[in-house]
């Protein structure tokens, strides 16, 4: 993995070239510079690659969630999570860490997400509704209800498909009216959480 800094000069480095020419594929993330704040300042990277199997195959999944048009909040707090674990483990961050957020502000966020569960929010949105950075946002939603916003949403979206499926509803008119994009987003997330899909636990309900 290769980490270039605002402002250098972005260029194939010898290792990229020679896989390159085997028809290996290099991807290329540009980061906004505010997402990589930390405390007071910016953090300083040594290296220019890392040898990081855990956080490339993160990467690689958000390039394909990104590809195959995945929901904005589920990939920017993604991206997040991966820009705290590069920061932790290859940076040097300076500066103090941000006091976690009020009560009221977290509240606040909160609500949104309940009222707004089938809109497309952003992290962003729910940014500015705290008052607060994004990356501060999650690490302090975090720490009060114990899952990031992104995933707290989709808690509550596959509580209400339960609920849904169980009475009959579909599939299909379930994730329409949560804010899927399609079923098959329904059936991965359904998945990922309870280790069966959507229409495999409607017939065990009912």
């Amino acid at each position: 993995m290769t980490v270039i800094e605002p402002h250098e000069v972005v260029s194939c480095l010898d290792q990229d070239k020679a896989a390159a020419d085997g028809q290996a594929l290099v991807q290329l993330m540009f980061i906004d510079a505010d997402l990589m704040s930390a405390g007071t300042g910016r953090p300083r990277f040594h290296e220019v690659t890392y040898s990081d199997r855990s956080l490339f195959n993160g990467i690689a999944a958000l390039h394909r969630g990104l590809a195959d048009g995945e929901d904005e909040l589920d990939l920017e707090s993604s991206l997040i999570r991966l820009l705290n674990v590069l920061l932790t483990r290859h940076a040097d961050a300076p500066g103090a860490a941000s006091p976690a957020l009020r009560p009221r502000a977290l509240r606040q966020v909160r609500e949104m997400l309940h009222s707004q569960l089938d809109s497309n929010i952003k992290l962003d949105d729910l940014a500015t509704v705290a008052g607060c950075s994004k990356r501060h946002l999650i690490r302090s939603f975090r720490q009060a209800y114990g899952v990031p916003p992104h995933h707290y949403r989709t808690l509550l979206r596959l509580a209400g498909a339960k609920s849904m499926l169980a009475a009959g509803r579909s599939v299909a008119e379930t994730a329409a009216e949560l804010g899927y994009c399609d079923q098959s987003q329904l059936n991965r997330h359904f998945r990922r959480e309870f280790g069966m899909s959507a229409g495999g636990y409607a017939r065990t309900v009912r």
